[in-house]
């Protein structure tokens, strides 16, 4: 390209006077420098025209009878460049019975940024193409000599003096490669007695001086370069057509005999290899269409002659399995193309199948060209049989022989790639941990398999049991079957509760848990599915709900409020959607406030305010918790020093920011930026296994309680070493948790906690807090029982900080016993509600359960354990059991009590409507209480 370089400037150029003379063409180009171009060049114009061209461009038009103006081969190429394309390919034509390759470029001519031509370089690649082809030839053919034992090779190049040596050399010679590969042309000559250096000399000098002659032999002997042992050898020399590679073909006497005798015949030496290895080795022509050679175990491992599939072409395809038919005709048509192909099939002799593994090599004639392949067949059937051997154990749990987990994920992803509908059950007998931390392992695994049993005789005959962890199974059922059909088969499932298993000499009854879901109605690939089943597993049982739970839609409608508060979590701090309430700390008989709790809120742009129960977890998954639990701490102090009247202000710190490298600074700076002292501030710990770590948590609360920061445990008396706690820490307050709290004047047992509680703080010195108070009757007993400070509904709910600074200039707070809300009413209407649209856009989710208890002025009441989002981007729907559907939109929500939230939604109302809904209406016995709705609306799905 570099003599364009030089001349292209005369085609850009200035070209006016040329141009104004019609007899000359519109380029001008410097033909003297493409003489000096060693291919052939040629320029063409805007319409296709020769304007110029080299000699060498002229001499190989006329030898090929060529014409680049009409040829076919150079057209489209033209077209191609004069479009702005650079193009490259490869022409072949046959002149006097010979092929020549050529390698062609077009490219575009440019003037003034405008194509005007095209210009092209023809390289003759027919030499290059020769010298591989006779290489790759030749190589094949080395390649195959170097496996016959005994047999070396040694090349001398003679243009450099350089010498390649088949592998076998450097072991006959006792030296490296490495070594063998660095000796000079005098050390290697070393290696042959000194005695027949000469005639080998001599014999090499006449082969070259002859030209009539080829090749010699002779007999010499080689030294061992270690023992120093003579070795005699047989050489044969033979010099390449070029005449430039002297090739020394070396035999050792000794083997001389053997390895003749074996190379006389090219079929025994084919054959006796193939028998030891259950092998054959066969040539297939393009041009006959039959197998010309054949040596080994052909007729053992075919069943049929190569004069039998000769005589009838097309008889393979009755031998080969059918299913893979189609993989013999694709590796046909590859074998065309590409010199090496693998695959593996199947055939049948008689009854039995066998497997065959065939590598492919093309075959080439003398002028290069490919005429058949060489298949080298292998016969496989012990090693897939093995194989199968071993993946039956893979697919099976070896302890309880039913399929394994990854044989039922399998499956399971083949039901679905069929498209099939199916119903998956998780079904767990909730007992092996226990088993195996109480009894021992061995207890635990035969555990394992007398549940595995036991739950395989009594599935429905056309179910699949197979093993997912522990004592957990997954169980598969073809077809689509109602709501009531599964709960039915749940029910026969459940009866395992009933049952005793004897692990000697202890008896044991399970805890099952059954989870279920459906393809492709709760998901549309296995993981999802097998995990939604388990989340329906999850929920079994809850709030006294049978230990049955279909995926349905409730836990959809939480899971898509879970997917985006895990996705908005990460900015939540960064957008300022994080705030904090306070819910004050009362005197159990006066009402003063002497305290409150900081609570973070999340309002979330499109589900509103969110609850720390549903974001704490999913912040602890990851490290945002530390960046919360800085913003709680910091406007903690920032609302501290805002209020006049001041009272102490507790903080919830997870266990596990105990372990935060910075949590003493955090506390120390936040107290110098705002001017608060730490006697103003409560951490209020949970009782978890991360407190077990006392040294480090004795030092840290410490460290606390040095900068004159008061401690808490929360959640007292609800875990199993809250007493020990109250040894090895030196807390200030216990706060008893809700319950205990809640309703404690309707249950002796919570009573009597809660009085000794109280007893054991006194003598320990301690303050105490009972959370969940939300009636009056709990506060009238926890003033007989002496708790002195009460925290619930019952005085405040969590609220704003600037609502709690107005309670402070107040000081005191009036009860407001729940009976003030609609608790009277006596008949409700139980329901769903789901999602119709958000942002404007259909959803396919499903509904959570909700209680309706009256209804006016196109306004009704509704009651949900699940807290929704007041916005009007998202339209929801009422969905009852009579199947109709009510589009609603939320106005107004009250959080009643801890997991219960009362809501006033709008909704067009009619006579027909208000009918249908009277009818749906439950009478309830008796006045409905707050627990009571806390039941219905926790209520399982069978209800």
């Amino acid at each position: 390209m570099a003599i364009f370089k030089k001349w292209i400037h005369r085609v850009n150029g200035d070209v006016t006077d040329i141009l104004s003379s019609e007899s000359i063409p519109v380029f001008h180009v410097d033909s003297l420098q493409m003489e000096q171009y060693p291919d052939a060049i040629y320029v063409l114009d805007m319409k296709g025209q020769l304007i110029e061209s080299n000699e060498k461009m002229e001499q190989l038009l006329d030898d090929l009878a060529l014409s680049l103006t009409g040829a076919e081969e150079f057209i489209p190429y033209h077209e191609q460049a004069l479009a702005g394309e650079t193009v490259h390919f490869e022409l072949i034509k046959v002149q006097d019975g010979q092929k020549r390759k050529f390698a062609v470029t077009c490219t575009p001519l440019y003037k003034d940024q405008l194509i005007e031509g095209v210009y092209g370089i023809v390289k003759d690649m027919s030499a290059v193409w020769d010298k591989q082809n006779r290489y790759a030839f030749m190589k094949v053919g080395r390649e195959l000599l170097e496996q016959v034992p005994g047999l070396m090779i040694i090349e001398v190049h003679l243009a450099d003096g350089s010498f390649s040596f088949s592998s076998q050399v450097s072991s006959f010679l006792g030296v490296s490669r490495q070594r063998l590969n660095e000796m000079s042309a005098d050390q290697i000559r070393e290696t042959v007695h000194p005695d027949d250096w000469e005639r080998l000399k001599q014999s090499v000098q006449s082969l070259r001086a002859d030209a009539g002659e080829s090749d010699f032999t002779m007999e010499i002997r080689l030294r061992h370069q270690q023992t120093f042992e003579d070795m005699p050898v047989t050489v044969r020399g033979v010099l390449s057509l070029e005449r430039n590679v002297l090739t020394y073909v070396i035999f050792s006497t000794k083997d001389q005999q053997r390895i003749e005798h074996e190379l006389t015949d090219k079929e025994e030496l084919l054959h006796r290899v193939c028998e030891a290895s259950d092998t054959t080795i066969c040539d297939y022509s393009y041009d006959t269409n039959q197998i010309e050679f054949a040596a080994g175990q052909f007729h053992t491992m075919f069943g049929y002659t190569v004069k039998h599939f000769n005589a009838h072409p097309d008889y393979w395809k009755a031998v080969i399995h059918q299913d893979d038919l189609e993989k013999i005709n694709q590796a046909n048509e590859e074998t065309r193309h590409t010199n090496h192909v693998e695959l593996e099939y199947r055939i049948f002799v008689g009854k039995k199948q066998k497997w065959m593994k065939e590598s492919r090599q093309h075959l080439f004639d003398h002028k290069g060209r490919v005429r058949g392949f060489q298949a080298l067949i292998r016969d496989v059937t012990e090693v897939r049989e093995q194989e199968a051997k071993l993946m039956q154990r893979n697919e099976f749990d070896p302890m309880t022989n039913i399929p394994s987990r990854e044989t039922m994920f399998q499956s399971i992803a083949r039901l679905i790639q069929a498209d099939l509908t199916f119903v998956l059950f998780a079904i767990s007998f909730n007992r092996i941990a226990d088993i195996n931390r109480t009894f021992g392992h061995e207890y635990g695994d035969e555990w394992r398999i007398q549940t595995a049993h036991r739950l395989q005789r009594i599935v429905p005959d056309e179910a699949v049991v197979g093993h997912l962890d522990g004592d957990t199974f997954l169980m598969f059922m073809p077809g689509s079957h109602g709501d009531e059909h599964l709960l039915h088969i749940g029910d026969h499932l459940l009866n395992l509760s009933k049952h005793c298993f004897q692990l000697e000499p202890y008896s044991v009854y399970p805890n099952i848990k059954i989870g279920v879901s459906r393809y492709p109605n709760d998901a549309s690939d296995e993981v999802t599915l097998i995990r939604r089943s388990y989340m329906a597993m999850g929920r079994a049982g809850k709030t006294g709900g049978t230990p049955i739970s279909l995926y349905t839609s409730h836990m959809n409608l939480e899971e898509l409020k879970r997917f985006e508060l895990l996705r908005d979590l990460p900015t939540a701090i960064d957008r300022n959607e994080f705030y904090l309430l306070y819910q004050p700390k009362v005197n159990t008989w006066t009402g003063e406030i002497t305290g409150a709790e900081a609570l973070i809120r999340w309002e979330h742009p499109l589900w509103g305010t969110v609850s720390p129960l549903d974001f704490i977890p999913l912040a602890e998954e990851s490290n945002l918790f530390i960046r919360m639990t800085d913003y709680v701490i910091d406007e903690v102090f920032r609302f501290l020093a805002t209020l006049p009247n001041k009272v102490p202000i507790s903080l919830n710190v997870s266990p596990k920011y105990l372990y935060h490298e910075h949590l003493l600074s955090t506390f120390e700076s936040a107290s110098r930026r705002h001017d608060v002292s730490f006697n103003w501030i409560e951490i209020e710990v949970a009782e978890t296994s991360r407190l077990d770590e006392s040294d480090h948590i004795t030092n840290i609360f410490s460290s606390l309680r040095d900068l004159g920061i008061q401690l808490a445990l929360d959640d007292f008396g609800k875990g199993y070493s809250s007493l020990a706690y109250l040894q090895q820490f030196q807390v200030n307050t216990i706060k008893i948790d809700r319950i205990f709290g809640h309703g404690v004047s309707e249950n002796k047992q919570a009573r009597a906690i809660i009085h000794s509680l109280v007893v054991l703080a006194e003598e320990f010195g301690l303050d105490v807090v009972v959370e969940g108070i939300e009636q009056m009757n709990d506060l009238l007993l926890l003033r007989q029982l002496g708790c002195k400070t009460i925290q619930g509904y019952l005085f405040s709910p969590p609220v704003r900080g600037e609502v709690f600074e107005n309670m402070m200039i107040q000081g005191k707070l009036t009860p407001d016993s729940f009976n003030q809300h609609e608790w009277g009413t006596s008949r409700y209407i139980q329901a769903g509600i789901t999602i119709k649209t958000i942002r404007q856009q259909q959803m396919a989710i499903g509904q959570s359960p909700i209680v309706l208890t009256s209804r006016s002025e196109q306004h009704l009441h509704f009651y949900s354990a699940l807290r929704l989002p007041l916005d009007g981007e998202i339209e929801f729907i009422i969905r009852f059991p009579s199947g109709v559907d009510l589009p609603v939109r939320l106005r107004r929500i009250t959080e009643i009590t801890h997991g219960l939230y009362q809501y006033v939604a709008e909704y067009e109302s009619s006579p027909t409507l208000e009918a249908q809904l009277a009818s749906l209406e439950v009478e309830g016995t008796g006045s409905i209480e707050i627990a009571d709705y806390i039941k219905l609306v926790h209520q399982p799905e069978r209800s």
